[in-house]
């Protein structure tokens, strides 16, 4: 029940790891030479958040599957989307955590799926398994931008605000999906450029993130505890959960490999915007980041016991 690992993994991980570190290096030396600070972050998180991902989440969109085949992993994709946002606010709430209370809840829940995702899944499991992994973005996207945002906002949900600009392209996305339409080339480029920024941008943001912490932080062991449990432990809850209910292993590995994926870049983005601790997301994304490409052959070669 277990697909191979592709030989090229091990190659793909280090080379996007350390692609993903470098961005994150510029924008370091750019907060340094006060290129970027507080004020531009917010700026930066704003366009990442209303025309970068927008675009990202458009152009990411391709139509492979039957109406039943789309209809039915949509369910199976949905179903583990709430599931993974009950046990996030179970494990707050059972270890009472208070302070960024809003930012951990949100750096268990999700993860890098998007621009590191995909590659990685292409690259482990194959084509088939990154049109799956395009597909459970939808519902992830919709957790993200709805649930997810409003964990940082005080007074509670608002629809205005829940209807944000990944919120909408992802409504979009999944009409387009549903209806098998193609979108004119013009209009695919156009949101493939935009989309294009994100990955730099985001991973800048997070380095500029980092030039307020001294290094001996790093050695933080709350930060390392949850590099542990969040990469390793974590996955591996839900590989024992899948398992559960026998479904198409192909699936089930896409699902776990996402659920592998470092710290979602958009924690860093929403602790800039809404004040929460932005040092404690970028190191948690820092660490996560770079411990991927050791817990993730982990996590799979106990998946093959």
């Amino acid at each position: 029940d277990f697909y191979p690992i592709n030989k090229g993994l091990f190659h793909h991980s280090y080379s996007e790891i350390i692609l993903l570190l470098l961005i994150m290096i510029v924008g370091f030396v750019g907060a340094k030479k006060n290129i970027f600070n507080d004020e531009v972050n917010v700026y930066a998180s704003n366009i990442l958040l209303k025309i970068g991902i927008p675009g990202l989440i458009i152009s990411s969109v391709k139509n492979p599957f039957t109406g039943n085949e789309l209809f039915n992993v949509l369910i199976i994709f949905s179903i583990f989307t709430i599931f993974t946002g009950i046990v996030s606010k179970v494990i707050v709430e059972v270890l009472r955590i208070q302070e960024n209370k809003a930012l951990w809840q949100f750096m268990i829940l999700f993860t890098n799926a998007g621009f590191m995702g995909l590659p990685a899944i292409q690259a482990i499991l194959g084509d088939q398994a990154m049109l799956y992994g395009a597909l459970f973005l939808l519902p992830l996207n919709c957790l993200m931008y709805g649930y997810g945002e409003s964990l940082f906002r005080k007074g509670g949900f608002s629809f205005k605000k829940f209807m944000n600009g990944p919120m909408i392209a992802s409504i979009i996305a999944l009409a387009l999906c549903i209806f098998n339409i193609k979108l004119p080339y013009i209009l695919a480029q156009t949101c493939t450029y935009i989309g294009n920024v994100t990955t730099p941008l985001s991973m800048m943001v997070i380095g500029a993130g980092l030039v307020n912490m001294d290094i001996k932080e790093l050695l933080d062991v709350k930060v390392w505890a949850f590099t542990i449990f969040k990469m390793i432990l974590l996955p591996l809850f839900y590989m024992f959960s899948l398992s559960l209910f026998h479904m198409d292993p192909l699936i089930e590995n896409t699902l776990i490999l996402i659920m592998c994926m470092p710290v979602a870049s958009n924690s860093s983005v929403y602790a800039f915007m809404y004040g929460e601790d932005a040092t404690l997301a970028s190191k948690a994304i820092f660490l996560t980041s770079v411990s991927c490409v050791v817990t993730i052959p982990i996590v799979f070669i106990l998946h093959t016991l």
